[in-house]
């Protein structure tokens, strides 16, 4: 074959193949800009599936806490559960009701303090009135402590060692009534439940302002 005829079909073969070749690089680019562009595509519904699923699985434990807390709010014997009327209004009388005894206790105490140090200034007539009023109004408390709460034996260690102290108020209240009804030479027992009732109505009273204004509310943690 002669060299002109062989360049001439080399040249042919060349435009044949070029267009074919460059129609399949096109093509394959054609298919992976495709592919980027549908990955691009799916990526936004990915993203908002993944972001509803997620929100779906933060909505769970929201509804799940809710329930506990309202869980939560019925095992509080105490909440306020909406009534209205005379028991509505018998149920916030404890608080006005504490306050007797432990003013008359104190006082009792304070009086039995002189009695010791001056015998024979008559103070023994007044000692007996501070404790029969404070042994009133211990029962009366308690009372509407029960009221407020109703038969109610939950709470949190706060409240239990606040109600059974009450009771024991309440129930030493009596004998000191009783106690100090009685003419004795002695008033040796009488002086100790005195001076006992004095601490326990400190107690209960530092009990119930954790109880009412949260814990800690004297700010004496550091003790």
């Amino acid at each position: 074959m002669k060299a002109p005829s062989f360049l001439a079909l080399l040249a042919a073969s060349l435009l044949f193949v070029g267009p074919v070749q460059a129609h399949g690089d096109e093509k394959h680019g054609e298919e992976a800009s495709a592919a980027p562009a549908a990955t691009n595509g799916d990526a936004p519904d990915q993203a908002a599936m993944a972001q509803m699923g997620d929100g779906g699985a933060a909505g769970e434990p929201s509804a799940g806490h809710d329930e506990e807390s309202g869980g939560h709010d019925e095992a509080g014997g105490h909440a306020d559960d909406g009534e209205t009327g005379v028991m509505a209004v018998l149920k916030k009388l404890h608080p006005a009701t504490i306050h007797f005894p432990i003013a008359l206790f104190l006082m009792a105490a304070a009086t039995e303090l002189f009695v010791m140090r001056r015998k024979g200034a008559g103070l023994e007539g007044a000692v007996r009135v501070l404790v029969y009023g404070g042994a009133i109004g211990a029962v009366v408390a308690v009372l509407f402590g029960w009221i407020h709460t109703g038969l109610w034996f939950g709470g949190d260690s706060v409240m239990q060692v606040h109600r059974w102290n009450g009771m024991l108020i309440a129930v030493l209240g009596i004998a000191m009534a009783y106690l100090v009804s009685r003419p004795s030479q002695s008033r040796a027992w009488l002086r100790a439940s005195i001076f006992f009732m004095a601490a326990l109505v400190l107690i209960q009273g530092f009990l119930g302002g954790e109880l009412a204004h949260g814990p800690n509310h004297l700010g004496i943690s550091w003790l």
